[in-house]
This record gives structure tokens, C-alpha cells and sequence, in this order.
């Protein structure tokens, strides 16, 4: 689906918006944690959507935090394929 990023770059992103949203360390952040066990809530969640739709170039719902609970589900996703984690 996304064709202009790399798996890795879309994860870096998404920890690094996530961190800067909620107050949390990246380094603290793990692929398979939940949004919410962040304390990310529905507004946040939808100005991220905004926020990556624009940085990936293409349109994207604004509830795709809901539809997918974590980084790893999100990644999966938007690449279109299972992607492996360290």
C-alpha cells in the first residue's frame, strides 16, 4: 500500500509521533504494545492519522489507530505484507 517508505522508516515514525504525542521515551515504546496502553486517546489519535497521511502521500482514514491496535499491525498493513521485527 505505501510505496515511497520502508517498513523501517514508517515503524521510526510511528514510535517517534507516538513518543512526542504521549510523553514517552522511544526507546520505551515496543511494536506490539497496544495505542492505548500509551494513553494515546481518540483526538491524538485522529491528528496522527492527519499527521501520517501527510507524510506518506496518500490518504488514509482517520480512525486507522482504532483499526489497528499497534505498530506492528499498522506496519503490516500499510506495507501490505507480515513484517519481522527485532
Amino acid at each position: 500500500m505505501v510505496h515511497n517508505k520502508t517498513a523501517s522508516e514508517l515503524e521510526e515514525w510511528l514510535i517517534h509521533a507516538l513518543s512526542e504525542s504521549v510523553g514517552i521515551a522511544p526507546d520505551q515504546i515496543e511494536f506490539d504494545v497496544s495505542w492505548d496502553s500509551y494513553g494515546l486517546d481518540s483526538s491524538t489519535a485522529v491528528i496522527l492519522s492527519g499527521d501520517l497521511q501527510e507524510w506518506l502521500g496518500c490518504n488514509l482514514d482517520p480512525t486507522i489507530f482504532f483499526d489497528y491496535l499497534n505498530i506492528k499491525e499498522m506496519t503490516e498493513h500499510l506495507m501490505g505484507t507480515e513484517v519481522s521485527n527485532p
